[in-house]
């Protein structure tokens, strides 16, 4: 039993119907419909989530006074084996997310991605120049966690009514 040309077409055509009677139930793929550009977009959203499981720490540091050096020679040794070196690991870490320096400065900050506050004092130590800065730890809440909270208190003096 063949199929007249006629009858091929209704059959394609019924099926064409049926798949797009289905389709709008069905989430297009990323690289679709909203371009490629969007689809970037989600797999960076999905890499920081991952990354975003680390507690946000603000690192601040401040050039302490004993470690000024007194002569041209030390400031020069200073600056070569410990400022540089810090200020450069700094700005390779994976981990540090934002930060910098004040102009005309060694005072600074930076936000760390890590697992507990002992990873971030572990970081500090390992830079160079941990001995002549002061620093301080403070761990951060994300907005949205900060916005949770806050909802849940709304929540709680509604039902104290």
């Amino acid at each position: 039993m063949t199929l007249s040309r006629k009858s091929k077409i209704a059959v394609l055509t019924g099926a064409l119907v049926l798949v797009m009677a289905i389709t709008p139930s069905l989430p297009l793929p990323l690289a679709y419909g909203e371009g490629g550009a969007r689809r970037d977009v989600v797999r960076h959203a999905a890499e920081s989530n991952a990354r975003s499981m680390d507690t946000l720490y603000l690192v601040e540091f401040e050039a302490t006074q004993t470690g000024t050096p007194t002569n041209r020679e030390q400031r020069i040794e200073q600056l070569e084996k410990l400022v540089i070196p810090t200020i450069e690991s700094l700005g390779k870490d994976g981990k540090v997310r934002a930060g910098g320096i004040a102009a005309g400065t060694l005072t600074g900050a930076f936000v760390v991605g890590a697992k507990s506050k002992d990873e971030v004092n572990e970081l500090v130590r390992a830079l160079p120049a941990q001995g002549i800065m002061q620093w301080k730890v403070t761990p951060l809440e994300t907005f949205a966690q900060r916005a949770d909270i806050e909802k849940k208190v709304v929540q709680e003096l509604r039902t104290q009514k």
